[in-house]
């Protein structure tokens, strides 16, 4: 059982952090919740609904739309993930930039959360548009 002992100490070391970032004011300021929860909720629908749409195949599928040349790019069957992956990622960076800052500027927290929004909301429909073309 000393053997285990390392392990438990990182366990408790996690959940102990994990309650300090938890006490934090960001997680305790609704706006800011709400938004990091829409932010969230709109990249998971993402990922769900393209996991259920596209597919993988030995073809290339268009991945740019121009309103001139109309789809002009090909390229492999999972750039839908990317946008979408991309989306998440920068949720995720808002977030930290957001929780970091939000002691010193709560304005700039709730724009850096807003934009993560935008962003998903933007990545959803694109995603959601190159994934629907077969």
């Amino acid at each position: 059982m000393e053997g285990l002992q390392p392990l438990r100490t990182l366990q408790r070391a996690i959940r102990d952090r994990m309650q300090y970032v938890l006490s934090q004011r960001l997680f305790h300021d609704r706006i800011s919740m709400a938004i990091l929860f829409a932010t969230l909720g709109v990249n998971i629908v993402s990922l769900f609904t393209l996991a259920l749409r596209v597919h993988p195949t030995d073809s290339l599928v268009p991945i740019h739309f121009s309103s001139f040349t109309l789809f002009d790019r090909l390229g492999p069957w999972y750039y839908p993930f990317v946008i979408a992956l991309l989306s998440l990622g920068m949720t995720i960076v808002n977030t930290l930039f957001a929780y970091h800052s939000f002691t010193r500027s709560r304005l700039a927290s709730f724009f850096l959360l807003v934009a993560a929004l935008v962003v998903a909301i933007f990545s959803f429909i694109i995603s959601q548009a190159f994934g629907a073309v077969r």
